[in-house]
């Protein structure tokens, strides 16, 4: 009853029901390093090969949140991060594989990792997990093993992983522990070729600042309010791969 009561809420319906927008989102609030505190340039070397050479093929791998409206990537934070690649590499092809399914753990999506990396040359996978997890108080020692088991897959598929964590949620927090599972994919990303992206940390301090809160927003201004979070999260993701590429624009 919890996890269907928690997949229910307004952020997280919200945010799949996005449609596709612009290539860039103007007027989002300051991040400065709260996602990525720990990037350095050579984070991503893989990336910042592909991109470099041209074309960087992406795979996004997630629950729900990275589908966009009808089950499609579109407008999801995912396809908003590429748009905003592709904006500040115009002359690199960037291409985007979704794989998602709203409920779906980690471990069910080690299958959908091998399957999809196998020969397929991704230069980048952006895995989002955790949610799930900590709603159905999975072991978070068997959710470390999972993480340690998706990096070897992605590592032996010679592309970069960037994982994402939890987003912020009122009703989220209150019904599910998300620490151990925070630091779960805290160390994982201590791994080689692998950055943790703080979705949760940077959707709080948005809250905390006022500046983006998708949970107390009236109900008629709930779809773009969850397109301008989308569009910030995609362009916060973004910034953090130019970064950890040695790619960023000053």
């Amino acid at each position: 009853m919890l996890r269907l009561a928690f997949l229910a809420t307004p952020l997280a319906l919200a945010l799949l029901c996005v449609g596709a927008a612009g290539a860039t989102t103007p007027g989002c609030p300051a991040w400065s390093d709260i996602a990525a505190p720990e990037v350095t340039a050579n984070a991503l070397p893989r990336v910042a090969t592909a991109l470099r050479a041209g074309r960087l093929d992406v795979l996004a791998i997630g629950s729900g949140t990275v589908l966009g409206a009808r089950g499609r990537p579109e407008g999801s934070f995912p396809d908003r991060m590429v748009q905003d690649l592709r904006a500040a590499m115009p002359g690199a092809e960037i291409h985007l594989v979704v794989q998602g399914e709203r409920g779906m753990p980690a471990a069910a999506m080690l299958a959908t990792l091998r399957n999809n990396l196998a020969g397929k040359g991704f230069g980048l996978v952006l895995w989002q997990t955790g949610t799930v997890e900590a709603v159905r108080k999975v072991p978070p020692e068997d959710f470390a093993r999972t993480l340690d088991a998706g990096a070897e897959i992605v590592r032996a598929a010679d592309a970069d992983l960037l994982l994402v964590d939890p987003q912020y949620s009122r009703v989220l927090q209150a019904h599910a522990t998300l620490s151990p599972y925070r630091d779960a994919m805290q160390q994982a990303a201590r791994h080689p070729r692998v950055l943790l992206f703080h979705r949760f940390d940077l959707i709080r301090h948005w809250v905390e600042a006022g500046d983006l809160d998708l949970e107390s927003a009236a109900r008629p201004d709930r779809s773009k309010v969850a397109a301008q979070l989308n569009g910030c999260l995609g362009q916060a993701l973004a910034q953090t791969v130019l970064r950890a590429s040695g790619l960023a624009q000053h």
